[in-house]
Order: C-alpha cells, then structure tokens, then sequence
C-alpha cells in the first residue's frame, strides 16, 4: 500500500457527511487525520475562509447554526492545517475561464493554492472536472481514498 499523501485537501461533503455519519468512509478519513481525536497526525490539511464558510452554511442547512460551528472547531482544535488566503483576482479569472464549475472554483483555488497531493470529495462531477482539465492533484472519492491510502 503506498503512503498516504502528506498534504491533501478535503471539500465541504467529507466535512459534513462525516460528522453526520461516524460509519461512513468520510468519518474514517477524517479520524484517519486527527478529526474527533484532539491529536493532529501526519497529514496538512488545506482550508480556507472560503471553505469555512461553505461548511458553516451547508451545516446550517442540514442541522441547525451550532453544528457548523462545532465542525469548525474540531477542524482548528484537532487537525494540523495549512491556512491559505485567496486572491480575488484569482477567482474572478479562474471563474471566467470555465475550467471548474463556477460553485467549485474557491475550493479548487484552495486546493491548488495550498499545493494538495490529494484532492478528496464525494463531488464525482468535480474530480472528473478536475482530473480531465487541470491535473494538478490526485483527485479521489471518499471510497478511492480509503482503498487506496487506509485499507
């Protein structure tokens, strides 16, 4: 079994659906980086203010105002983060450019900005979106990188 990236990115389903479903492939990707554990382990996790905020809202959405938060704060408390900051301009272009699907762009532009090996999403039209266009990262399902990098 190969080793598990050491930077990788995870998009706002593996949040949300692994603290809603501690069975599901999600949950053990994020127990597998320190989730839940109050331990960060080997890999960097990429984030942004971007992505904090599509987390927040989903949550909202779902469950009510609190969960949101309480999934930010097990990210902050329990997993070792590389913060990165996007640049306005950069999204205006990348969203003009058609190369990811316009609701995608800020968590592509996180991603690639804090230089994932491994972009991890549940999101099948963006990994083919991304791995047919930019091949900038690995791009794998939950599923892909469990049997992959923790089987």
């Amino acid at each position: 079994m190969p080793h598990p990236p050491a930077v990788v990115f995870f998009d706002t389903n593996v949040y949300v659906i692994g603290a809603a479903d501690v069975d599901s492939p999600e949950a053990r990707i994020l127990r597998w980086a320190g989730f839940g554990q109050h331990k960060s382990t080997l890999p960097e996790i990429v984030v942004s203010g971007d992505l904090f905020e599509q987390i927040s809202r989903v949550a909202k959405r779902l469950h009510h105002k609190d969960w949101g938060s309480e999934i930010l704060g097990h990210i902050w408390r329990d997993l070792r983060l590389r913060y990165v900051l996007l640049d306005e301009d950069e999204i205006s272009g990348t969203e003009s450019s058609g190369l990811v699907p316009r609701e995608d762009v800020s968590v592509y532009l996180t991603a690639r900005t804090g230089q994932a090996e491994c972009f991890v999403s549940s999101n099948n039209e963006l990994i083919r979106s991304l791995t047919q266009i930019t091949k900038e990262f690995e791009c794998l399902t939950p599923e892909e990188f469990m049997e992959q990098y923790l089987t």
